[in-house]
């Protein structure tokens, strides 16, 4: 009876050694062929890789995505328009600070604060007895929404529109037989911005070139003046929060 138990197991571990080497064999088989080990429907292989949404990948440029929040600066050239101002205004420069905000990927929401300093004319009766020197300034505080269209590649451009309050301060020189008197006055009028940008995105930030005209509900207190209006032209870089 042992002697056939002995036999018996002898022949169960000789099937087993000879079962698991022809799975052995028929592995490496398969892989000679380039095929891949399947679990149900679903390849082993492909289920094993990443794939990321198409709004995750990486694409080497930032992406403008809903939720989003940026912060940015701007610098301005600002040319004032209609005789009326451009007699009393030179050139401006400026600087803007502002937040924006996506309230889509195609739409943003921006709000800014910046200083204008336009340049000082002044005027002088012949004979040279009477001067007059006018500065203006303006700082403007708007809200505003631009829309993007979608383009390729790292480039968006877009269409905006905002309003808000110009605070605008003003400050006469007059001299008079080397005798001078010096008046100032700040007022704070309604104004409107249309405007027409584009973005450039890199991995880290975006930048901006932008050109607006502000036309601001504001008149000279001499007869058939017209409001204060200019052209500006800005520069600007963004930065995204929270990425």
């Amino acid at each position: 009876m042992k002697k056939i138990l002995f036999i018996t197991i002898i022949a169960l571990i000789g099937v087993s050694f000879s079962a698991n080497a022809g799975m052995k064999l028929k592995l490496r088989s398969d892989l000679s062929k380039g095929n891949t080990a399947t679990f149900g429907d679903h390849n082993f292989e492909s289920n094993m890789q990443l794939k990321l949404p198409a709004e995750l990948a990486p694409s080497g440029k930032m992406e403008l995505l809903k939720g989003l929040f940026l912060i940015g600066l701007m610098l301005d050239v600002s040319f004032p328009i209609g005789t009326d101002f451009s007699n009393f205004a030179g050139t401006g420069f400026s600087g803007h600070a502002f937040v924006a905000y996506m309230v889509a990927r195609s739409i943003m929401l921006t709000l800014s604060s910046g200083y204008i300093k336009f340049g000082d004319k002044d005027s002088e009766i012949e004979g040279g007895s009477f001067s007059e020197s006018w500065s203006h300034s303006q700082i403007p505080i708007l809200f505003g929404l631009n829309y993007l269209f979608n383009m390729k590649g790292a480039l968006r451009a877009y269409l905006g529109f905002a309003l808000g309050l110009f605070i605008l301060s003003d400050t006469y020189t007059y001299t008079f037989l080397n005798n001078t008197d010096e008046q100032s006055e700040s007022n704070s009028k309604f104004g409107i911005v249309p405007r027409v940008g584009l973005l450039y995105m890199t991995a880290a930030i975006i930048l901006s070139l932008e050109v607006t005209y502000s036309l601001i509900f504001h008149k000279a207190e001499v007869e058939g003046s017209s409001n204060l209006a200019h052209l500006g032209i800005l520069f600007g870089v963004m930065f995204a929060l929270g990425r």
